[in-house]
């Protein structure tokens, strides 16, 4: 695991079907730096399913993670009325999107989330909507506030199939 980075390892855990580990982010830079260092480790087809109540920093750290991929800042906002937004980044394509105002998963199918899921890398806020069309090979971020401290959280990184491996790689 990269020493230089401000979080703070809590717990890992191992399951038969998935691998989980939890971090306390300190500070938005702690989110910015675990948002860059996943980056780091995706390809095209990976998914990244950010959960968590209205503003525990799922947009925070979608924001760094796509910025990592290019050299001039670019403006992410929750996708929350488009429902997606697309970047190009050099690599691949960046799929951004906000299901909170989906409510019928046959909705899916207009926004061409499948189809990103072989196209690029998708950042799905919200994806509990998904259900079983979600693959087997994604990571599961979930943001939860901690106690009373406005700027920390707890976020507990879940991998499934590949990601599963890959997650051990990375934390232990």
């Amino acid at each position: 695991m990269n020493k230089n980075i401000a979080i703070k390892k809590s717990d890992s855990h191992e399951y038969f079907d998935h691998h989980e580990v939890k971090f306390i982010l300190g500070d938005l830079q702690a989110t910015r730096q675990l948002a860059e260092l996943l980056a780091q480790y995706v390809r095209i087809g990976d998914i990244l399913c950010l959960k968590g109540e209205l503003g525990s920093g799922k947009t925070a750290f979608a924001k760094a993670f796509i910025n990592n991929f290019f050299d001039k800042r670019e403006e992410v906002l929750s996708p929350s009325f488009g429902l997606v937004q697309i970047f190009s980044a050099p690599q691949f394509v960046i799929s951004h999107y906000d299901l909170y105002r989906v409510k019928n998963p046959e909705e899916l199918e207009e926004i061409g989330l499948e189809e990103a899921f072989t196209h690029g890398v998708t950042l799905i806020e919200w994806p509990e909507i998904i259900g079983s069309r979600l693959p087997e090979d994604h990571v599961e971020l979930t943001f939860d506030y901690m106690g009373s401290d406005e700027e920390s959280r707890i976020v507990s990184i879940t991998g499934y199939g590949f990601w599963q491996v890959l997650l051990k790689e990375i934390f232990n």
